[in-house]
């Protein structure tokens, strides 16, 4: 097989495996949408603040799964986290979501890791183009 196959069948298959892997990661979000806006109800009836990106996320459907479940995720890790220049993600926050029962949250982390596995194959797709485009032809 030469470079120019590899480059070329490399990046037909990235481009099934990304489209496959993004709409199994909506399917799957899909499937747990009432967990999470129970989850979301929950936060906010605790009296916590949601970030902007979230609140935003929330009215974009399925394009913005990964901001929907990002800001929770890194309450969960501990990561220090702003709403403005002055104004620090409060203590309760990540103590009410660092809280939550395991099964929970394991859905959230799995359909991040999921977003994560397809922007990162993503990169590797658009590499793969750019040789194949720019290098072979």
């Amino acid at each position: 097989m030469s470079l120019y196959d590899f480059f070329m069948y490399g990046s037909v298959i990235l481009s099934v495996l990304v489209i496959l892997l993004h709409v199994y990661a909506a399917w799957f979000f899909r499937v747990n949408r009432k967990a999470y806006q129970d989850f979301i109800d929950l936060y906010q009836n605790a009296g916590l603040q949601l970030d902007l990106t979230t609140k935003v996320a929330n009215h974009l459907g399925f394009y913005a799964n990964y901001q929907k479940l990002a800001f929770f995720m890194n309450l969960r890790k501990g990561r220090k986290m702003r709403f403005s220049k002055s104004e620090n993600v409060s203590i309760k926050a990540y103590e009410f979501v660092q809280k939550q029962p395991k099964d929970k949250m394991v859905w959230m982390e799995k359909t991040l890791y999921l977003y994560q596995l397809t922007f990162f194959l993503t990169v590797v797709w658009a590499f793969f183009m750019a040789i194949f485009i720019y290098v072979f032809n």
